[in-house]
């Protein structure tokens, strides 16, 4: 019995987090590891297991919608995940190096930033201005909730790639996951529309995700017994918040966003002052 109610807990919470994941592109695993270390004690190398599982059922619910949809940026996406990728490489490497701690306290600072200039908002997203040279990437998609077609360049590229390559190295780092830095990276720095910086970002956390599972997968850390309810609820949550983002203001969706943020954000300063350990 204690086992079904486990598993009925385990989906139900994969069902607002897969939600919650597709909406804003963070893949929901995100939130399933502070689900499976402090709801369920999981040790934090399953849980992270587990979470990788989350996140690409997730992505791959949610990406193919998107994607489908026309709202994922794909050509964006294969050039920042280049970086994102890179970094996270790069972030394992230094994490034997740097304390961490002060690692997680820097990240919960720029969060806390990110999360008030998102939850602040603006009237309207408006159109970024073509760039005037260098790589150009452009984007349209149809906004279900205003039905108006949305036509956008990132702007900024450059820097975008900087950003993106911290990110990742940052992400490898603290284990928070890439989508919550990118998805304010690709919105407020490089002026993509919240909805495609959200499906976007949604794709690429599937990918990173693919590269990190199989090692965990190698060291035996994935339980079926909790990975069977986490996928289908995960899968289930990302299906119905693709069919929600599109009926859903942009504006509301930034908020929610930053006030995601803010939950990591305390996360992250917790773990830096020891009072969560894992």
């Amino acid at each position: 019995m204690m086992d079904l109610l486990i598993a009925a807990a385990i989906f139900a919470f994969g069902i607002f987090a897969g939600s919650i994941g597709a909406m804003l592109g963070l893949g929901g695993g995100v939130l399933m590891i502070v689900f499976y270390i402090l709801a369920l004690d999981l040790p934090a190398h399953q849980a992270v297991a587990l979470s990788l599982l989350a996140v690409i059922a997730s992505s791959s619910m949610g990406g193919s919608v998107y994607i489908r949809d026309k709202m994922t940026n794909l050509k964006l996406a294969m050039i920042l995940e280049t970086c994102t990728v890179t970094g996270a490489v790069m972030g394992a490497l230094i994490a034997v190096i740097l304390p961490v701690s002060a690692i997680q306290l820097l990240l919960g600072a720029v969060l806390i930033y990110a999360s008030a200039t998102m939850i602040k908002g603006v009237k309207s997203e408006g159109v970024a201005a073509a760039p005037t040279g260098g790589l150009t990437v452009k984007g349209e998609y149809n906004d279900e909730c205003t039905g108006e077609r949305v036509c956008y360049s990132a702007i900024r590229m450059k820097l975008g790639l900087v950003l993106s390559l911290i990110a990742g190295c940052v992400s490898g780092i603290v284990g928070i996951g890439g989508g919550v830095i990118m998805v304010p990276i690709m919105n407020l720095t490089m002026k993509i529309p919240m909805k495609a910086a959200a499906a976007t970002s949604n794709f690429m956390v599937g990918v990173t995700a693919a590269a990190s599972a199989f090692v965990y997968l190698n060291q035996g850390y994935v339980d079926l017994n909790l990975a069977v309810p986490s996928v289908l609820g995960i899968m289930l949550g990302a299906y119905a918040g693709t069919r929600i983002m599109g009926k859903v203001k942009s504006i509301t969706l930034r908020r929610l966003l930053g006030f995601v943020l803010i939950f990591f954000a305390l996360i992250l300063f917790m773990k830096a002052s020891g009072v969560l350990t894992w």
